[in-house]
C-alpha cells in the first residue's frame, strides 16, 4: 500500500515538474516575440552610427584647433 502511495506522490511530482517547463518555454518563447532582440539591434546600430560620426567630428575639431593656433602665431 505504501508503495502505491510513493508512486502516486511520485508521479504528481513529475507531472507538476513538466508542467513548470512547458509553462517556462512558453514565457521564454514569448519574450523572444516581442522584439526584445530587436530594441538591442536598435541601439547598437545607433551607437554604431554614433561612433562613425565622431571620427569625422574629431579631425574636424582637430583642424579647426590647428587653425586657431596659426591665427593666434599672427
Amino acid at each position: 500500500m505504501m508503495d502505491l502511495q510513493v508512486w502516486k506522490q511520485r508521479r504528481e511530482e513529475m507531472m507538476h515538474e513538466a508542467q513548470q517547463n512547458r509553462l517556462a518555454k512558453v514565457l521564454r518563447d514569448s519574450r523572444k516575440r516581442r522584439g526584445a532582440g530587436r530594441v538591442s539591434a536598435l541601439a547598437w546600430e545607433l551607437n554604431r552610427a554614433a561612433g562613425r560620426l565622431r571620427i569625422p567630428l574629431k579631425s574636424l575639431k582637430r583642424a579647426m584647433t590647428k587653425e586657431q593656433i596659426q591665427r593666434s602665431k599672427l
